[in-house]
């Protein structure tokens, strides 16, 4: 069954109105959709919507998981201690889960009738295929620290731009798809001529052109833009690789986690995603190591990036101290300088034909071009500046003779800025590199991360079965509930390990010889563990209907259809609570097959009817040879009295006292068999402590118990 079947709109469910049905819809961009995250149980995306709190959106995939199919919680849990128990085991159960995507799955899993067998065995398939990984894994610290890294895949950013590029067009088509597909991300102009084109380039380090319109132009220097023949065919890639980058980067320390998580579950042999290779791994891990947070490519990892990008950082220091030390040169080769005349050059000066500030700048000139040549090369060396690069150094010092020597301020800036432009378009090429390698492999990825999530849910519930020991249950044809070494869950949560406990009612192979009754009446001392025992029993047959491993080493578990859980009262009801009570039991004559569970159910009125009202419980849920019943009581004997039903007694016996006068439990049930009650062990444990008349006293209340 999926949602289309079960519904035709949003707004057939239970507190969506038509806002918040237009919310869904906007953000899954379809109701379709929308109703596929609901039935699908995706609560973080459904938390994402305005006006869609979590429990809302829990209870939404509740309710359209329940329509689809054909069953509620309320069909199999039917009391409100059953529920609270359930709510219990499933707060236990998330404490194991290592993902919010798990923790909101579990919340979606729940006990099925047994009418809904199909649900109940694809649970256990599910569950079975995990429990060797809860073994290998539950104790791996490494493993489960990656695994609570992995989270929903963020998307990238709305406010997403490139402010340092623009698409230009000329050919109207080209224009119009440009528009649609990357107007979001960066600016797209509409040309009419060469000016307006070379204008608009003018302003950005990088131009992208989506037809031929102006490449066989003559551009100025400078303007260097890439050409494309089709806006449509042109991937994100090469347009704008920074919003694949973003996607990596908003999500690395998760898709790293992902990775090393399928590195580790490979290495112990298990098969797991097998759409990435060995091969794959190693290029994404080497692709991603080389990506930062920010969405560039981080430095270390590519010598010319480093090196332009050092050579823009540096180029100011290196040349203040180039220069410092070329004025000093200068400043030292002047003052060691003399002037020696050739007989012409004298001549020159007599006859009017040279003047002496000539002779002097000839020679100083001599001085001042050598130093120049040398701060060129020792600055080129220093900014390890290539060829190409080398010739913006030229225009830096002026022809005329200047003392102290300085750069051209225009003409540094300008080198400046072709140092600039040369690395954004590195940069460009090395994120375009780097976008074109995670493109190829943003779908595995993002299939990856939705497996891995899906582990977790299957791999909690693992590592829960391997902290507690538990077993799957063997699912059997005949009424009856029966375990080996079993334990509460509640207990062992508290206090570790726990006294084990074997106990069967109904007809299963942990049943003595002879002894398949359906109902039982389980009597015992207080503080014996019967309530307990009880707990441990629901425990077993939620968890065995929800497709779960149970607390015990051995359980063969029949049909339960409705489980009707009754804990211990806290005293006398009133008129009002006993007939709601009474209420309950009315439903016992069908023919469904029920479990019923109840604890000191006397205590809701006097013991006397209380009794009677007990047998005639016991005497319908006979009835019915699919329901078993369990009722823990301190009437015993008086309930067997006012009952014509096939009815076992068992106790819970306490085998006397300690030498510290402690009462000693054995907390298996005997069959058939009426356990002592804590009183008459309380007035022997007196009678032992005492003398004299004290004694003599508590001596003649055990005789009572004798009589």
């Amino acid at each position: 069954m999926t949602s289309s079947q079960q519904l035709s709109n949003l707004r057939e469910l239970p507190g969506i109105g038509e806002r918040v049905a237009e919310r869904l819809t906007e953000y899954f961009g379809s109701e379709e959709a929308a109703l596929k995250a609901i039935l699908e149980g995706d609560i973080a995306s459904l938390s994402e919507v305005k006006g869609v709190s979590h429990s809302f959106a829990l209870s939404l995939a509740r309710d359209v998981k329940a329509r689809a199919e054909g069953c509620s919680i309320s069909d199999f849990l039917k009391t409100k201690e059953a529920l609270d128990l359930y709510s219990r085991l499933l707060e236990l159960i998330k404490s194991f889960a290592h993902t919010p995507h798990a923790r909101d799955k579990l919340n979606l899993f729940y006990p099925f009738p047994a009418s809904r067998m199909d649900l109940v065995e694809g649970r256990r398939a599910f569950v079975s295929e995990y429990l060797e990984l809860g073994k290998a894994f539950s104790g791996d610290a490494e493993f489960l620290a990656l695994l609570s890294r992995v989270r929903k895949l963020k998307p990238v950013p709305g406010n997403l731009r490139a402010r340092d590029r623009i698409i230009l067009a000329g050919d109207p088509k080209a224009f119009e798809a440009a528009k649609e597909r990357f107007q979001a991300f960066l600016p797209v102009q509409a040309v009419e001529s060469f000016s307006e084109f070379v204008d608009l380039a003018r302003g950005y380090s990088h131009v992208v052109v989506f037809d031929d319109t102006y490449l066989s132009f003559d551009l100025p220097e400078g303007i260097e833009p890439e050409f494309f023949p089709d806006p449509e065919k042109a991937d994100f890639w090469q347009v704008l690789p920074e919003k694949e980058l973003a996607f990596f980067a908003r999500n690395l320390d998760c898709i790293g986690a992902c990775l090393r998580l399928l590195s580790l579950l490979r290495a112990r042999n298990f098969s797991f995603f097998e759409e990435l290779s060995e091969e794959d791994l190693k290029i994404l891990e080497s692709a991603l190591s080389k990506l930062g947070e920010d969405g560039k490519p981080c430095e270390g990892f590519d010598s010319e990036l480093d090196r332009l990008g050092a050579a823009l950082e540096q180029l100011d220091v290196e040349l203040a101290s180039v220069l410092k030390e070329a004025n000093l040169r200068m400043n030292r080769a002047l003052e060691a300088s003399s002037l020696t005349l050739t007989g012409q050059d004298l001549l020159k000066l007599v006859s009017g034909g040279m003047e002496i500030k000539d002779l002097l700048a000839k020679e100083v000139y001599k001085v001042y071009k050598g130093e120049v040549e040398a701060v060129k090369e020792e600055l080129a060396e220093k900014l390890g500046l290539q060829k190409q690069e080398k010739l913006g150094l030229d225009s830096l010092f002026s022809d005329e003779i200047s003392y102290p020597l300085r750069a051209d301020q225009a003409q540094l800036q300008l080198l400046r800025q072709k140092l600039s432009r040369t690395l954004e378009r590195v940069r460009l090429t090395r994120k375009r590199e780097l976008a074109k390698v995670l493109s190829f492999y943003r779908l595995p990825v993002e299939k990856l991360v939705r497996e891995i999530l899906e582990f977790d849910l299957g791999f909690s519930i693992a590592c829960f079965a391997e902290h507690f020991g538990l077993k799957l249950p063997e699912l059997i044809p005949e009424a009856g509930v029966g375990f080996v070494d079993g334990g509460n869950l509640f207990l062992k949560a508290r206090h570790g390990e726990i006294d084990p406990v074997s106990y069967s009612v109904g007809k299963t192979g942990f049943s003595p010889a002879g002894e398949e009754s359906r109902v039982v009446l389980l009597s015992g001392v207080n503080s014996g563990g019967k309530t307990s025992l009880l707990e441990l029993v629901a425990q077993c047959v939620v968890l065995g209907y929800m497709g779960f491993p149970v607390p015990a080493k051995g359980l063969e578990l029949g049909p339960v259809e409705e489980l009707y859980y009754f804990g211990k009262s806290k005293g006398t009801l009133d008129a009002g609570a006993f007939e709601t009570t009474l209420r309950q039991f009315s439903v016992l004559s069908g023919a469904s097959g029920k479990l019923v569970l109840a604890d000191e159910l006397e205590s809701i009125t006097e013991p006397g009817a209380s009794a009677r009202i007990i047998a005639g419980i016991l005497e319908y849920l006979a009835r019915s040879e699919k329901s078993l019943g369990i009722f823990v009581s301190h009437l015993s004997e008086l309930i067997l009295k006012n009952t014509e039903a096939d009815v076992r007694v068992d106790g819970i016996e306490a085998r006397g006292l300690d030498a510290n006068l402690e009462l000693i439990v054995d907390r298996n049930p005997v069959y058939n068999h009426v356990a002592r009650s804590t009183p008459e062990l309380i007035v022997e444990r007196l009678l032992r402590k005492t003398s004299g008349k004290e004694q003599e006293f508590y001596a003649h209340l055990k005789a009572k118990f004798e009589n």
